[in-house]
C-alpha cells in the first residue's frame, strides 16, 4: 500500500472525511458501529476497499450465489442510487428473460430508467443464481449524477477475480486521494454510453 500509516477503520474515516467523501458525523457513526476493531490494522487491499461500503461510499457486486439474480439487479441498482444523496433515481426496472418459462435461466435483458432516461443491459449469466458481474458493473457505472463530478468505478483487484466487485462513488480527485492515502487503484469505465 502507498501510505506508510497503518490502515484501520479510523484511518479510512480520516481519509474519507479529508477527501470530502463523508461527513464527520458519518465517520463517527461507522467508528462507533465498528468500535471493537476500528483501530485494528487492515492488511489486505481488498478488505480496505470492502470497508468503504460501511461508510456509504461503495456498493458490492456479489460474486457468490444471490438467488434470483434477475431480481437482485434491481436491489443492487437501488443500493448504488442511495449513495448519491438523491441525485440518482432508478425506476421502472424489469428483467426480460431469454426463456421466460425457465426460472433458473439467467439470460436476458435488464431494463430500467435512471433519472427518467431508459437504459438496457444484456445479461449473459446462464444461471439465475449468479450475477453477470460485467453487466452489473456497466449498469452501476451508467448511473448518471448530472453535473456532479462523482462516478462509480470498480476497485482493481489483485490476482484472480473471485471476490465481490467493489464499486466506489468518487470524483477523479477523490480516486487519486484514495490511491495516494489508501493504495486503492481503479479500473477505467466499461460503460461508454
Amino acid at each position: 500500500m502507498t501510505s506508510s500509516q497503518s490502515i484501520t477503520y479510523v484511518r479510512i474515516a480520516e481519509v474519507l472525511t479529508e477527501l470530502g467523501m463523508i461527513t464527520e458525523q458519518t465517520a463517527q457513526r461507522v467508528l462507533d458501529e465498528f468500535a471493537d476493531f476500528a483501530a485494528k490494522p487492515i492488511e489486505d487491499r481488498y478488505e480496505v476497499a470492502s470497508a468503504l461500503e460501511s461508510f456509504d461510499v461503495a456498493v458490492s457486486i456479489h460474486s457468490d450465489d444471490v438467488d434470483f439474480a434477475d431480481e437482485h439487479y434491481e436491489w443492487l441498482l437501488n443500493e448504488a442510487a442511495n449513495l448519491t444523496g438523491g441525485k440518482v433515481t432508478v425506476s421502472n426496472y424489469r428483467f426480460d428473460k431469454a426463456y421466460p418459462d425457465d426460472e433458473d435461466c439467467g439470460l436476458g435483458t435488464m431494463h430500467f430508467e435512471c433519472n427518467g432516461k431508459p437504459l438496457s443491459f444484456g445479461i449473459e449469466q446462464e444461471s439465475n443464481d449468479y450475477l453477470d458481474m460485467g453487466a452489473a458493473q456497466e449498469a452501476i457505472e451508467a448511473l448518471d449524477l448530472g453535473d456532479d463530478p462523482r462516478e462509480f468505478r470498480r476497485v482493481e483487484q489483485e490476482g484472480p477475480h473471485l471476490s465481490d466487485d467493489i464499486m466506489v462513488l468518487a470524483s477523479a480527485e477523490q480516486r487519486e486521494g484514495l490511491l495516494r492515502l489508501l493504495g486503492l487503484t481503479f479500473e477505467a469505465r466499461w460503460y461508454q454510453g
